[in-house]
């Protein structure tokens, strides 16, 4: 229809935005449904190879001598070989395009966590996180340049939270998977549990590159399941909502908000990675617990950040708020955090406290991980992701380490949990400076 009969008569207005909602959230649904769960399963096993040392470290360190700071150390080295190659990432995906990188990461994050059954002493634990942080460091980026070819923002946190399913996902089913597997196997072959742990689960992730590299088509045009409709449905949105980015990396570093994503990822993430690389310990704390028992109950908070963070999502695109959405869960998780270092002597309170905790930063990375695509757009999606991603990074090796530097010198968690409740509260305050334009909904005209 005309635009001049369109402003002349407003009913048909109404008629074809309604019908054109119906039609983008059919497409969408179809798009999510036939992409999402292949690099849900994917970034599953990424996550469950970079956290399950958290396990290992039940058996490890005793066998291998290490201490709590030397563990700290190496947990976090992994993020220093991912932050080396974050924004050179970014330049990869665009050169190579985002399946090869996705499928390349795969297979050698997958060869590398096999090769960390090898680990001797501390300099090839550190050697092999290191590694292991290479490997993995275009994953990431190349799955954000990739939806960023088949979803406009506005959908995006709901994608994302889909995506970070993976995250407790790794908790929920991948602590009791890696408890139960240093259980019975301690000592086949002549090796050690955790050595049997991390051979085991690194070997899915070079049989999911494989499929990966048949499995991934990279833009709607080449995808045969979409009829000429829906691609066109697609192109549209995308290019109307591309129009207003930067699509070039070096003017978007004059952006303000993208350091102000940089800071909040590198805040809540100290938080975040300071957990989940201690948990394990701090469940062990509890006494008289199995491995496989450990596993359990580290997983019980995760389930519930799972169930959280769909929740958060589901009602922010339902009502379109969306800044406390994003801010809100990490203030209640400092809250909970300190609370829980303030009930220590009462192990049920503070296991509690720490799953409150827990599902506050679960929320907030769902919702977190849809701005950068706000603020840029094409060849500058991936490295500007990147680049917010080197926050996440940093955030991952200060975390365990300042964790461990403190349990050693104090001798218990007190004092690190306390530092991890404080940043949390400094990421929900930078997130309340961030443009109200980029918290609100874009909606897309037919």
């Amino acid at each position: 229809m005309p635009i001049q009969q369109q402003l002349a008569s407003p009913v048909p207005i109404a008629m074809t935005a309604s019908t054109h909602e119906v039609e983008a959230d059919a497409t969408y649904r179809k798009i999510a449904l036939r992409i999402m769960p292949l690099i849900l399963v994917c970034y599953f096993f990424g996550y469950l190879d970079r956290v399950n040392v958290g396990f290992a470290k039940l058996g490890m360190v005793s066998d291998l001598h290490l201490s709590e700071a030397a563990y700290g150390f190496g947990a976090g080295l992994f993020f220093i070989g991912y932050l080396v190659l974050q924004v050179p990432a970014g330049y990869l995906v665009q050169l190579y395009g985002p399946r090869k990188c996705i499928v390349a990461s795969m297979i050698s994050w997958g060869l590398v966590s096999m090769a960390t059954l090898a680990t001797r002493d501390e300099i090839s634990f550190y050697v092999l996180r290191f590694l292991l942080g290479i490997t993995e460091a275009a994953f990431f980026p190349a799955v954000i340049a990739y939806f960023s070819m088949w979803f406009p923002s506005f959908r995006l946190s709901k994608v994302m939270s889909l995506l970070f399913l993976a995250l407790p996902l790794g908790v929920i089913l991948g602590g009791p998977l890696s408890g139960w597997i240093m259980d019975v196997s301690h000592g086949g072959y002549g090796l050690k549990g955790w050595q049997w742990m991390f051979l085991l689960e690194g070997l899915p992730a070079i049989l999911l590159g494989l499929v990966a590299f048949k499995a991934i088509v990279e833009r709607p045009d080449d995808a045969t399941w979409l009829t000429s409709d829906e691609k066109a449905l697609v192109q549209r949105e995308l290019t109307l909502e591309s129009k207003d980015k930067q699509t070039s990396l070096l003017p978007a570093l004059r952006e303000p908000t993208l350091w102000i994503l940089f800071a909040t990822s590198f805040l809540y993430n100290l938080g975040n990675y300071g957990l989940v690389f201690w948990m394990p310990s701090m469940i062990k704390s509890f006494g008289g617990l199995t491995n496989f028992q450990i596993g359990i109950v580290t997983a019980l908070p995760y389930l519930i950040a799972a169930c959280a963070m769909l929740l958060n999502s589901h009602h922010s695109v339902k009502t379109g708020e969306r800044l406390w959405h994003t801010a809100a869960p990490l203030m209640i998780g400092g809250a909970a955090l300190i609370a829980g270092v303030a009930a220590r002597d009462v192990p049920a309170l503070s296991f509690l406290c720490l799953t409150v905790g827990i599902s506050g930063i679960q929320c907030t990375l769902a919702m977190f991980w849809s701005l950068p695509s706000r603020v840029l757009a094409g060849t500058a999606a991936a490295s500007g992701a990147g680049l917010v991603n080197i926050g996440a990074a940093t955030a991952g090796f200060a975390g365990p380490t300042v964790l461990g530097v403190l349990s050693q010198m104090t001798g218990s968690m007190t004092a690190g949990v306390s530092l991890l409740a404080v940043a949390l509260f400094a990421a929900a305050g930078l997130i309340l400076i961030i443009p109200r334009h980029l918290m609100a909904r874009h909606v897309v005209s037919a």
